[in-house]
């Protein structure tokens, strides 16, 4: 869809839904912050799943879509499944062991690994500035995990960097299964999958709920559940290059939230290093945008 088809009222409205999305996902992870200091990362994983899971399948029903729920490549699905199990599950243990702030640092890491491998497995073409801008990306990664800052040796900051590759190669598999299957597909058969395999990885690893977290749980499913709604209509009102820089708000929520719930303030080192990781972010995805713009006879973007 051409960005001239979105109109400028449903853009502003578009990137107030992201921004409150984004809020709410942070929430989302305040919840399974709290809750890991009681339960398992496996629990924890699994309830993201089947919280969800009713919200999606209520959705997809009332919509009438259940055809589009057909698969085509169920390997894809599973291997997607699998590495989603096991990013979500470090998540929480990065979640668990790191301040939000810092978490949230390395997490921005993505869009630069899936960059790379946007170029090895996809084969799609990245230019030198987008490489330039990758190779400055991981300089900020760099910045952060000196031993002043995080440091590169701790349990959370491991458990990060995977949950960051993990995430980005799945996200590499969905622009892969996009060519042949639906959204809905897409993110009912993701939360499925949570719920089934971290459901059974935290058979061994189960620790007693008690009341005390039934707030937290339901902050957990209504945050997501609200969170993927404003995410979905803020990508019906305006174009994903408008909205993608909007994601890094993320950092002041989880700079808020930290300190409100536990008193936490990232480092300078933290703040310099994510402000370098975010801008190359943004930058890549400046450079994305005018790839994918119509090209004129006088103008020729090779260099992206």
């Amino acid at each position: 869809m051409s960005d001239s088809l979105f109109k400028s009222e449903n853009i502003s409205r578009g990137i107030i839904f992201m921004v409150l999305a984004v809020f709410c996902f942070a929430l989302m992870d305040v919840s399974m912050k709290q809750l890991a200091t009681d339960l398992s990362s496996y629990q924890i994983s699994f309830f993201r799943g089947v919280t969800s899971l009713p919200f999606i399948l209520g959705w997809i029903l009332l919509s009438k879509n259940m055809a589009r729920l057909k698969v085509i490549r169920a390997d894809l699905h599973i291997l997607r499944g699998l590495i989603s199990i096991g990013f979500l599950i470090t998540t929480v243990l990065t979640l668990r062991e790191l301040p939000l702030a810092n978490a949230y640092a390395l997490f921005f890491a993505a869009p630069l690994t899936i960059t790379l491998l946007s170029a090895i497995v996809l084969k799609e073409p990245v230019g030198k500035y987008r490489y330039t801008a990758v190779v400055v990306g991981f300089i900020g990664v760099l910045v952060m995990l000196n031993p002043k800052a995080m440091g590169f040796a701790s349990i959370g900051v491991i458990a990060g960097l995977l949950s960051m590759l993990g995430y980005s190669c799945s996200m590499i598999l969905v622009r892969y299964l996009h060519r042949t299957e639906t959204s809905e597909a897409l993110m009912f058969y993701f939360i499925l999958s949570l719920s089934i395999g971290c459901g059974f990885l935290s058979i061994f690893h189960w620790e007693t709920v008690t009341m005390a977290h039934a707030p937290w749980l339901l902050l957990l499913g209504v945050s997501g559940a609200i969170g993927q709604y404003l995410l979905t209509e803020a990508y019906r009102k305006a174009p994903p290059s408008i909205l993608s820089s909007f994601e890094y708000t993320a950092m002041i929520w989880a700079i808020g939230l930290g300190y409100i719930f536990w008193s936490e303030l990232p480092s300078i080192w933290v703040l310099v290093g994510s402000a370098i990781v975010i801008g190359s972010g943004i930058y890549i995805s400046h450079r994305e945008t005018v790839r994918k713009a119509p090209a004129t006879p006088k103008v020729r973007h090779v260099n992206d």
